[in-house]
């Protein structure tokens, strides 16, 4: 599968998961640089959520550890943290937990508020059957 197809299926799981957590709120840009991929907002508690996914061949490089550590360093105005979701597949976990660690991202005591999504790799989906051949 190609890159932007895998890329697009960790964005959409993503947003589902942070969906089901209750933040279904799309917050519109504020014009800061860089932009998550993913912005979200709980409707009843007004905490803001990140989201960006992060494929295998991204582990190496110096702009996806630049983003990483941009979004896990953002406050709001009232200096609290935002909480940062990273969707990856189920397979890059522990080598994204340990890119976070060598970043300083998160640590024992650093980085509650950064949390690692794995996510499984899409089903094949089979085309349904021609009416006309039944195959």
């Amino acid at each position: 599968m190609p890159d932007s197809a895998v890329r697009e299926h960790l964005r959409r799981r993503l947003g589902e998961h942070l969906t089901e957590l209750g933040y279904s709120w799309v917050r519109s840009s504020r014009g800061t640089l860089p932009v998550p991929e993913i912005v979200r907002v709980s409707p009843v508690r007004r905490r803001i959520a990140y989201g960006e996914t992060v494929l295998r061949s991204d582990l190496g490089r110096r702009r996806c550890h630049e983003r990483l550590l941009c979004f896990s360093q953002r406050r709001t105005r009232r200096r609290s943290s935002i909480l940062f979701f990273i969707g990856v597949a189920a397979g890059d976990e522990v080598a994204l937990e340990a890119l976070l660690q060598e970043l300083d991202i998160r640590s024992r005591t650093r980085g509650g508020h950064v949390h690692v999504v794995p996510i499984t790799p899409s089903a094949a989906r089979r085309r349904p059957p021609n009416r006309e051949t039944g195959k």
